[in-house]
C-alpha cells in the first residue's frame, strides 16, 4: 500500500493531476485496502496507534517543515499567520465546542455518548478538530501557479495550527475534572502561554549548542575551495547524526517536560536551517536535504493510507448521527467565523491588504487531517457506560478528515481558478486588496501603490535583528557567509534548495516573492551545483554548458509556479548563462505578468 501510494505521488506529479492530490490518492488506495481486509476479516487487527504517529510519523513531518521553511516570507507574515493560528484556532475551538453543546442540549446529540461532563468533552471536541492539515491543498499549490502569499500564509498557519491545537487539547485535558467556568479561562490561558513560550524555548535551547559543536568540529566550510583536511577522514555521517538526534532530542525533551514537543521541533529545525546547516560538509548538506525531504514524504504517505484503512472499521465504530451529519458543517462554519474578521483586523496593520477573494481561498483550504485524528484517540478514558464517547467523537473525526482530504482537497483547483487566483503574483494579490480596501481606487492607481509600498524597504524590526544576528550569533552559531570571488557576491545554497534566501542584499525585501537571484547562475557554478528545476540540483558540467548542453539545456518550460522578476533577467542575462539556456527561473510559487506576456498567458 505504501508502495502503491509512492507510484502514486509519481504519476500525479509527472503528468500534474491537479484534480487528485498524493494525500487524496494515498487515503483512496487505503480505503480500498481497508475494504479487502474486511471482505478477508482482520480489519479489526489494523489499529491506528496514536503514539507510533505522534512519536515515529509526525516527528519528520515538523522538522521538514521547520527545516526547508522559506524563513523570511514566513517571519515578514508572521503577525497575519499568528493571528489565524493562535486566535484563530481559540475562536474555532470556542465556538465549535459550544455548538455541538447546544446540539447536546436540544439532543440532537446524545448525551450519553459524551459522558458526565459533555460541555468539557465538547470542548475537546473543538479543541482537537481545529487541527488543519491542508497537504492535499498545499501539493495543488505547488504544482500551480499561484500567489505566494497565499502557499505562505496557508502552510505558516498549518504549522503554527497544529501545534496551537494540541497545546490547547492537553490544556483543556488538565482542566478535565474542573468544571469550566469563567475563573478558569486566566488559568487556561496561562498555561497555554507557558506552554508555548516554554516549548519554543526549549527548541532553540536544544539547537544552538548543537549548532555552536557544529561549528567547531571542522571549521566553518570554505564554500570556495575543499577543506584542508585529511582526505581519508569525513565528518559527514557524524554532522548529520548530530544534526537528527539533537531535533529528536528536542522534541522528546518538550514531552517529558509536558511541554509541545512539534513547537519545539518546529524551532529547532529553523534553528538548524539558519546555523548549523552552513557548518556541516556539502555532502552533509545535500544528504541532509534529501533525508527529511524523503522522510516527511514517506511519513506523510503513510499516515494518509493508513487513516484510509481506518474506514474499513467504522462499522463496529459507535456512531452518533447528529455528529456526523453536524461536524462538517460546523467546521466551515467556525472557520468562516475566525478567517474573515481576523482578516479584517490583519488588514488594519498590513502595509498590503489581503483581498476577499483570497480570504475565501484561505477558508475553503482549511482541511482536517492526521492531527485530528490521533487526538480524537487520545480524549480521556470515560469510565462505566459512557465509555462509548471516545468511539462516537472518533468516527465523527474520521469522517470529517476523510471528506475534507477527498472534496475540499480535490477542489483546491477549481476553487483557485473561480476565485481568480492561478496565475497571478502578490503584486497582483496585494493591488486587488488594496483597491478593495479604499473604494474608488483605479487599478493602475493601485497598482503603483503597491509597488510603491514594496520599494519602502524592510521594517526596523527585522534591519535590527540582522545587525544582531550577524554581529553576535552567527560567529558563535555559525550560518550563511558573505561570499566574494571573481567580482560576484552571493550566498550558497540553503536547506530549501535557494540561493539568496534570507540574504542581506539578495534584493527589496519588500517585494513579495521576490528571491533575490542576482547573479546567482555564476554562484551555482562556483558551488558545482546548478538548478534543474523543482528543487532538484545536479553537478555543473562548464563544458557541455559552453555548447549549449547540461542540465540548463533541459529546462524546457519553467516549472509550474516558477516566477522571475525584471530585474532577475537583466541580472541573470545572456552573458551569465550558456548558449541555448533557459532564463533562470527559481522554483517557487507564484509568478508575474511578464511571465504571462511571454508565454502567452500560459506558464
Amino acid at each position: 500500500m505504501l508502495l502503491g501510494g509512492v507510484v502514486a505521488t509519481f504519476f500525479i506529479q509527472h503528468y500534474k493531476l491537479t484534480w487528485l492530490p498524493p494525500s487524496a490518492a494515498a487515503m483512496s488506495l487505503g480505503i480500498f485496502g481497508g475494504g479487502i481486509a474486511w471482505l478477508l476479516g482482520f480489519s479489526g487487527t489494523l489499529k491506528f496507534s496514536p503514539e507510533a504517529f505522534f512519536y515515529g510519523l509526525l516527528p519528520p513531518i515538523v522538522f521538514a517543515a521547520g527545516f526547508t521553511l522559506k524563513k523570511r516570507d514566513f517571519f515578514r507574515n508572521f503577525g497575519t499567520i499568528s493571528l489565524y493560528a493562535v486566535l484563530g484556532t481559540f475562536i474555532s475551538t470556542i465556538l465549535f465546542g459550544l455548538a455541538t453543546y447546544f446540539l447536546v442540549l436540544i439532543r440532537v446529540v446524545k448525551r450519553s455518548h459524551l459522558g458526565p461532563a459533555p460541555l468539557v468533552e465538547c470542548m475537546l471536541y473543538g479543541a482537537l478538530i481545529s487541527a488543519t492539515d491542508p497537504v492535499a491543498t498545499l501539493s495543488v499549490f505547488s504544482e500551480l501557479s499561484v500567489p505566494p502569499l497565499l502557499y505562505h500564509l496557508v502552510f505558516g498557519e498549518s504549522v503554527l495550527n497544529d501545534a496551537v491545537a494540541i497545546v490547547l487539547f492537553r490544556t483543556l485535558v488538565e482542566f478535565y475534572d474542573t468544571p469550566l467556568g469563567l475563573s478558569t479561562l486566566p488559568l487556561i490561558v496561562w498555561r497555554f502561554a507557558t506552554i508555548g513560550i516554554g516549548s519554543i524555548l526549549t527548541g532553540i535551547l536544544v539547537a544552538l549548542p548543537c549548532a555552536f559543536l557544529l561549528k567547531r568540529f571542522q571549521g566553518a566550510p570554505d564554500q570556495d575551495a575543499p577543506r584542508q583536511k585529511d582526505l581519508a577522514f569525513s565528518g559527514t555521517v557524524y554532522e548529520i547524526a548530530l544534526v537528527v538526534m539533537s531535533a529528536y532530542m528536542a522534541y522528546l525533551t518538550a514531552e517529558v517536560l509536558q511541554l509541545s514537543g512539534i513547537v519545539a521541533l518546529f524551532f529547532t529545525g529553523i534553528c538548524h536551517a539558519h546555523y548549523s546547516y552552513f557548518s556541516v560538509e556539502r555532502d552533509a548538506q545535500i544528504t541532509l536535504r534529501r533525508f527529511f525531504q524523503f522522510a516527511a514524504f514517506i511519513s506523510e504517505t503513510f499516515v494518509f493510507a493508513f487513516l484510509g484503512l481506518q474506514v474499513a472499521q467504522l462499522g463496529s465504530k459507535t456512531w452518533d448521527w447528529g455528529l456526523l451529519l453536524t461536524g462538517l458543517p460546523l467546521c466551515m462554519a467556525t472557520r468562516a467565523a475566525n478567517i474573515f474578521p481576523l482578516s479584517r483586523l490583519a488588514n488594519l496593520r498590513r502595509k498590503l491588504p489581503l483581498p476577499h477573494n483570497l480570504q475565501m481561498m484561505i477558508w475553503a483550504v482549511g482541511l482536517r487531517g492526521a492531527v485530528a485524528y490521533g487526538l480524537a484517540l487520545n480524549l480521556p478514558q470515560i469510565e462505566g457506560e459512557s465509555d462509548e464517547g471516545i468511539p462516537a467523537i472518533e468516527s465523527a473525526t474520521l469522517v470529517i478528515v476523510v471528506l475534507s482530504t477527498l472534496i475540499l482537497g480535490s477542489a483546491t483547483g477549481p476553487l483557485l481558478r473561480h476565485f481568480d487566483l492561478q496565475g497571478v503574483d502578490d503584486t497582483d494579490v496585494a493591488a486587488m486588496g488594496y483597491a478593495q480596501l479604499h473604494g474608488g481606487v483605479s487599478p493602475t492607481a493601485a497598482m503603483q501603490r503597491v509597488r510603491d509600498i514594496q520599494r519602502s524597504g524592510r521594517s526596523s524590526m527585522a534591519a535590527r535583528w540582522k545587525i544582531l544576528d550577524r554581529t553576535f550569533l552567527r560567529p558563535l552559531f555559525g550560518g550563511r557567509e558573505r561570499l566574494a570571488a571573481d567580482g560576484v557576491q552571493g550566498y550558497p545554497l540553503g536547506p530549501d534548495g535557494a540561493c539568496g534566501e534570507d540574504s542581506d542584499d539578495s534584493g527589496d525585501d519588500s517585494e513579495p516573492g521576490h528571491r533575490g537571484r542576482n547573479n546567482s547562475h555564476e554562484q551555482e557554478q562556483r558551488h558545482g551545483l546548478v538548478e534543474r528545476g523543482g528543487g532538484e540540483y545536479e553537478p555543473f558540467n562548464s563544458d557541455l554548458a559552453g555548447r549549449g548542453g547540461g542540465p540548463f539545456s533541459s529546462f524546457g518550460p519553467a516549472p509550474a509556479g516558477a516566477q522571475h522578476h525584471e530585474q532577475d533577467l537583466d541580472s541573470v542575462g545572456a552573458m551569465d548563462r550558456p548558449a541555448g539556456a533557459e532564463a533562470y527561473m527559481p522554483p517557487h510559487v507564484g509568478g508575474h505578468a511578464l511571465d504571462r506576456q511571454r508565454s502567452g498567458g500560459q506558464r
